[in-house]
């Protein structure tokens, strides 16, 4: 698996949840996509996504990035 989009598939998330999984990963991680898809890191965090603790999960800066979609809707 070389794409978030291909982890979370793998992973099982829902459409709205690989959504914001994708949308977060490309904001943090962005030019590293392939590294941390092939590493583990990437599913490690769709898996964070799936049990719903992406949030507790993440330093400040990556709170205010689901703080910021949050303000979106």
């Amino acid at each position: 698996m070389n794409t978030y989009e291909e982890i979370a598939d793998h992973a099982g998330l829902d459409t709205s949840t690989k959504l914001r999984y994708v949308k977060y990963m490309r904001i943090r991680w962005a030019v590293e996509e392939p590294l941390q898809c092939q590493t583990g890191y990437a599913m490690e965090w769709a898996q964070r996504f799936l049990h719903c603790v992406e949030y507790e999960s993440s330093d400040p800066h990556g709170q205010a990035i689901l703080d910021s979609f949050k303000a979106i809707k």
